[in-house]
């Protein structure tokens, strides 16, 4: 099939869906979308409460919880372990289908009327305060995160440990304040970086080790403001430096960035990858307007936030861990395939609008 432009019927803008797209679709056996990406996109997101928790009560042991769905929402909440054990039945909510009325007015009906976890965690130990993670153990504040082990105030920190303030960055342990970054340890303030060791306050730096307020480098060691030391010399100016003092640390900050500001900058973060537009992707291929994908994702459109071996998926947010086939989805996957339409469901085949 041709290239085709649409309409879209929220926005009224013109989009295009190419020959690839329709393949896609016809595989899944879905129609052509009639929203423009930007407006599925933010349809999604009406499903996705991530980082705004309330205190509320379990409403089957009057427990105090922590959950993503405010008072207001008329949405009745079980306390995430009650939730999945065998303390309720789930098909004493069932109900016959009525083929007289509209299938979505039923599902509305069917979702307000079962009661849903406080958060949406799985596999987690000890990270009762963050919401859509996976496999997380002591962790705080920590948001939309597959994997991880005692980290705080972070989102979008696949595979991290021992680490703070992290943001759209994974496979890193010993950190502090890291931005679209990856295999990192013992680094802190960095940002576009990848693949080092003891960097402190480095934009767009890989493979070094042992640099200072640095921009721009490749496979160095020892060097402050891109200047290079020797070992004795460098370490001997890390401690005049002295970043244990609060006013020196500002101090420290403030210089590198307006220091960095001298630093070329790369139209986007997309590394070790093949055919990708986006930004933040790391070891993608065939990857078309996709954010924050890494650790072997293909064939890929409109997908935000997705990791961990993802395969032939459109129009996602949150998706990954072996999984392929995956369309309009929001917090999907874990060894999943063919799921459409559906927001937390992890595993399973062929499973629409759950």
């Amino acid at each position: 099939m041709s290239q085709e432009t649409k309409h879209c019927q929220n926005c009224q803008k013109d989009f295009v869906i190419e020959p690839e797209d329709f393949d896609f679709y016809k595989k899944m056996k879905v129609p052509p979308p009639t929203f423009c990406p930007e407006c599925r996109s933010q349809r999604r997101m009406t499903w996705r409460n991530e980082r705004t928790l309330y205190k509320r009560k379990c409403a089957l042991t009057s427990k105090n919880v922590i959950t993503c769905f405010s008072p207001a929402s008329g949405i009745k909440i079980y306390d995430r372990d009650v939730w999945w054990s065998d303390q309720w039945d789930p098909f004493v909510y069932e109900r016959n289908y009525d083929f007289n009325k509209n299938f979505f007015q039923q599902f509305r009906e069917l979702l307000q009327s079962v009661p849903m976890p406080s958060l949406f965690n799985s596999r987690c130990v000890n990270s009762d305060y963050g919401n859509h993670n996976g496999e997380l153990k002591n962790t705080y504040l920590v948001f939309a995160t597959w994997a991880g082990e005692d980290i705080m105030y972070a989102k979008h920190a696949h595979n991290c440990k021992d680490s703070l303030d992290i943001l759209a960055s994974q496979d890193s342990n010993f950190c502090y304040e890291a931005v679209n970054s990856s295999k990192l340890s013992r680094c802190f303030f960095t940002e576009n970086s990848e693949n080092c060791l003891d960097c402190s306050f480095i934009y767009n730096c890989r493979s070094c080790n042992n640099c200072f307020g640095c921009y721009n480098l490749r496979n160095k060691s020892y060097h402050i403001f891109n200047q290079s030391y020797s070992k004795e010399e460098y370490l001997k100016k890390l401690q005049e430096i002295d970043l244990a003092s609060f006013n020196n640390l500002a101090t420290a900050k403030q210089k590198f960035n307006e220091f960095k500001l001298g630093a070329l900058r790369k139209f986007a973060r997309i590394y070790s990858s093949q055919n990708a537009t986006g930004d933040n992707l790391v070891n993608v291929a065939n990857c078309q307007t996709c954010f924050d994908v890494n650790n072997d994702a293909k064939d890929l459109k409109y997908c935000i936030n997705a990791a961990n071996h993802i395969y032939e998926s459109y129009d996602c947010y949150g998706v990954g861990v072996n999984s392929d086939l995956l369309y309009e989805a929001v917090d999907v996957g874990a060894d999943g395939s063919r799921l459409s339409f559906n927001i937390f469901v992890w595993g399973g085949r062929s499973v629409f609008y759950s």
